[in-house]
């Protein structure tokens, strides 16, 4: 699926968000993948839904550490900033 969103998405900057938005489950573990969605990158932000308020705070803790998994990963400052919202995993 990956792949095919690679050629229908030509612009860089688009496919590099949603490069950012797919590779969050690959750089967090099954238990915290389970209790979040990465919804959007915008302005470097990337916007992420947890299914309470604890999982929210416990995610501010490992803000950094997720922000330099993700950036790496793509090779650039993808993300500078991660925000954490209680609402739908979608």
């Amino acid at each position: 699926m990956a792949e095919l969103l690679k050629n229908i998405f030509c612009d860089s900057k688009l496919l590099k968000c949603l490069n950012g938005v797919l590779l969050w489950e690959k750089v967090v573990n099954k238990k915290i993948a389970k209790h979040t969605y990465a919804v959007k990158i915008v302005k470097k932000i990337l916007y992420v839904n947890v299914d309470s308020s604890v999982w929210a705070q416990e995610l501010n803790f490992l803000k950094r550490e997720i922000i330099d998994r993700i950036n790496t990963k793509v090779g650039e400052t993808l993300i500078k900033d991660i925000r954490f919202k209680v609402g739908g995993l979608e």
